[in-house]
């Protein structure tokens, strides 16, 4: 990667260097990657998350500045940076992982922000991390607090794991710009290094703008999002003030993944309900845009839990564990100190289960272990202590207590110890992402195969078929599983427990660290090999205007020409494309029509005034030519199908909330855009089926799927055939053809036109899909011009043979072929 100059760098707020990838600290397992699919391609990886996973250290040589620096692992989120960490291992892989250093420590351990370092000590931090692949983000004390301990503790993180901002703490303004400024950073930061065809790879809650803004800083560029984190359901979400900004900064991603799919349906569900964009279950339409949903649940260093288990200083521990608890049944829990861990749902069981089984008494002991949670919470702790002492004093005595409670860090041995020698692990947790300690516990049972009871509501818990799934609320159905568990015969134990180790070693972190890689890939590679529509050629679409004589013009109106709006009144005309169509309505040598499905009474008011140009109505219904009045081209059809229609409608329409019916000269459509749209959509499919079989089977009219609509009308009315009669008998005297629409009504003309097309010997105006695109100009260099354009993301299967992303580049189109009408000249 580009190196920049370090001196020059650390003058920024933030610090941007290349990274070499030295043997040194690469934290390799020997065969971590056995059974792992290697890259078969280089590829270039820039990872970011919030924190880097280094701390930085005075050097005991420099106890002045400028400072040299030690560099050690910092603690917490493990199975991430080892995810990251092994892409390393693939010799096609280069990767840089990008985060904040967080505050550095004095040789007295002590710890201060980076912002009074001088410029020297801050080039320092730059070298010395580059030698472990790792780009600093420095931020400000007041910033870095404002996003990290303010907006993504206080709001996001509350909030995904369902609790609601406003029973944490009031929001204040100062943290959102906080939030927003430090994503900015990070963007500013990936944007330094990298290089086309790399992939950014965006972790967890505090990064959740990254995506957007970097996308707008990189249009091309492939960015995979991963969140950590529970997502919670549309209802909860939409409460989050600044929800659609967040939600479109998330779409800026190329994929997006999750620990289980009931978090990727609730992000569908809120996209769908608070930014109405159309979604499956695989991804979301973001404006033209697919966004690729995936689920990824993420493992652990197995490996390294595997060899940390069988070191000496832990079997010392164990010993002495083993000696302080003889003859006893232990019960392991770790929890941080948070609403959501189920620490007060754990005690609240276990004083069940003493009291349903007294024959467990002084042969139980449960070691809660608690560390400090996302912020403080004296009730809570209170509570828990509260409990502790009651459970204590009614069950215990002088000599021994059932529950063993130490509210500190447990260092890396002790824990260990713990998880080895354990009879029962105890989890219930009432909201978490993915809870990796439960599979920490299953390495280290290799020799026990002692049981795992582990809450529903964790994302392993879908994983992890040989644990004993529990509901935390339900406190004697926990005791009554604790019970069980502590009975449980040999056999049944090394059953499921073969099954939950073999699923914990064969989905490690670095095989959900590739399979996510794989499957980012995988996508760029499917989109680039898929039957796209090209971009419209606007200089190949202005130098044809220029060139030609006689010019036809047809222009649907809904989406095409403003965009589509909840309320269908509202969908008006915007001055520029009034404008844009009197300027071309004013040459003859022009004839512009627009074909609409809407009644002749929209059409007149808003676009009836402009001289000259035509109008066709209810989907070519009806037309109205320059100076005329209305002729109505089914005036001789039986209309009497309407009624039956209109009762059906009428029957959902009170069915469906939000749901309306327009009632037009010559089709009735029933809308649902403003109903829920996942129970919209079921009632469009209900109706539709009841039309078919009751009217459409029997009268001589079809079914119009639309965009959040239903549309009944005669089956010989459609678009298309508008198109053949504004063409005429006499095709070949328009030398330049424009036809644009964005819904299947549009497809109707632009299968016309193919056809006329061909019938006058032109071939066509797009390249294929394997060509080069410039092939598109080659095609079109004699007359007759055709284009025809779809609004729409360029994947959308459609006739026509250019694509446009939405209603404002059509009439930025038609603004700049207005510009030259009247007065083109052709070009040499």
């Amino acid at each position: 990667m580009h190196k920049p100059n370090l001196d020059e760098a650390a003058e920024l707020s933030l610090q941007v260097v290349s990274l070499s990838r030295p043997s040194s600290f690469s934290g390799k397992v020997e065969g971590a990657h056995s059974k792992h699919e290697k890259f078969s391609a280089p590829v270039r990886i820039i990872a970011a998350s919030h924190f880097l996973p280094f701390t930085i250290t005075i050097s005991e040589e420099t106890p002045n500045e400028p400072y040299q620096w030690t560099v050690s692992r910092r603690s917490g989120h493990t199975a991430m940076y080892a995810g990251i960490r092994s892409l390393s291992d693939n010799p096609n892989t280069d990767c840089t992982h990008i985060g904040w250093i967080g505050f550095y420590k004095d040789l007295k351990g002590e710890e201060h922000p980076c912002d009074s370092l001088s410029h020297v000590s801050r080039t320092n931090i730059c070298k010395e991390l580059e030698k472990h692949g790792a780009v600093p983000v420095f931020v400000d004390e007041e910033i870095a607090n404002g996003h990290y301990e303010g907006y993504s503790k206080q709001i996001l993180w509350p909030l995904l794991h369902y609790m609601s901002w406003n029973d944490s703490h009031p929001m204040n303004p100062a943290w959102w710009d906080s939030y927003n400024k430090v994503n900015k950073m990070f963007a500013a930061a990936i944007n330094s290094i990298y290089k086309e065809g790399d992939i950014v790879w965006v972790h967890d809650y505090h990064l959740l703008l990254l995506p957007g803004m970097f996308k707008a800083m990189q249009p091309s560029a492939t960015i995979g999002l991963f969140l950590h984190s529970p997502f919670p359901s549309s209802e909860l979400f939409r409460s989050l003030p600044n929800r659609q900004e967040v939600l479109y900064g998330m779409l800026g991603s190329t994929s997006i993944g999750f620990q289980t799919y009931s978090y990727a349906r609730h992000f569908l569900s809120s996209c769908t309900r608070v930014l109405g964009l159309e979604s499956t279950p695989t991804g979301i339409d973001n404006k033209g845009q697919m966004v690729s949903i995936g689920v990824f649940p993420i493992g652990i260093d197995a490996r390294n839990v595997q060899e940390r288990r069988s070191l000496p200083s832990v079997l010392a521990k164990m010993k002495t564990l083993q000696e302080m608890f003889a003859n006893k049944r232990i019960i392991i829990g770790r929890d941080r100190l948070d609403e959501v861990a189920g620490i007060k749902q754990k005690l609240e069981a276990f004083e069940q289960f003493l009291d349903m089984y007294p024959e467990w008494r002084n042969n139980v002991v449960l070691i809660q272990v608690t560390q400090p949670g996302q912020s403080r919470q004296p009730k809570l702790e209170a509570k828990i202590s509260e409990l502790v002492t009651s459970i204590n004093s009614r069950y215990g005595s002088l000599e021994f207590m059932p529950i063993m409670y130490h509210h500190t860090f447990l260092n890396t041995d002790e824990y260990m110890a713990l998880l080895n020698i354990a009879d029962l692990c105890l989890i219930t947790v009432i909201r978490d992402g993915m809870n990796t300690g439960s599979l920490e516990y299953v390495v280290c049972q290799q020799d026990k195969h002692s049981p795992l009871l582990l809450s529903e509501f964790t994302g392993t818990a879908g994983s992890v078929s040989g644990a004993m799934q529990i509901n935390p609320w339900d406190y004697a159905g926990v005791a009554q599983a604790i019970d069980t568990a502590l009975r449980m015969s040999p056999e049944e134990k090394k059953v499921r427990y073969k099954e939950m180790y073999r699923h914990v070693m064969n989905h490690d972190a670095q095989y959900w660290a590739s399979t996510v890689i794989q499957d980012l890939r995988a996508t760029v590679l499917a989109g680039q090999s898929s039957s796209e529509t090209p971009t419209l050629d606007i200089p190949l679409f202005i130098k044809c205007f220029k060139q030609s004589k006689r010019r036809m013009i047809m222009l649907d109106y809904d989406g095409t020409l403003t965009p589509i709006t909840n309320i269908p009144s509202q969908a008006l005309p915007p001055p520029e494309m009034l404008e844009a169509l009197s300027t071309l309505c004013a040459d003859p040598n022009n004839f512009v029509c627009v074909i609409s499905g809407r009644d002749r009474a929209f059409l007149d008011l808003h676009l009836g005034n402009i001289k000259g140009l035509s109008l066709s109505g209810e989907h070519g219904s009806f037309i109205r030519y320059p100076g005329g009045d209305w002729i109505n081209l089914l005036a001789e059809m039986d209309m009497s199908w309407k009624d039956e229609v209109m009762s059906i409608f009428e029957f959902y329409t009170e069915r469906t909330a939000g749901a309306t019916i327009e009632a037009k000269e010559t089709s009735i459509t029933w809308h649902f855009r403003n109903a829920d749209p996942e129970y919209g959509e079921f009632q469009a499919k209900e109706c539709m089926n009841h039309l078919e079989n009751s009217v459409v089977s029997k009268r001589p009219v079809e079914i119009l799927v639309g965009k959040k609509c239903l549309e009944v009308r005669p089956i010989s009315v459609n678009k298309g055939e508008i198109v053949k009669r504004l063409m005429g008998a006499k095709p070949k005297q328009w030398d330049f053809v424009v036809c644009a629409g964005d819904d299947k009504t549009d497809e109707d003309m632009f299968r016309s036109l193919r056809k006329i097309k061909s019938s006058v010997g032109q071939v066509e105006s797009q390249a294929s899909t394997n060509s080069s695109p410039n092939l598109s100009s080659v095609s079109m260099r004699l007359p007759p011009y055709y284009f025809t354009i779809t609004v729409g993301p360029s994947d959308k299967r459609s006739a026509a043979a250019w694509h446009v992303n939405n209603s404002h580049d059509v009439v930025e189109a038609l603004t700049m072929i207005a510009a030259t009408s009247g007065n083109a000249k052709n070009d040499e």
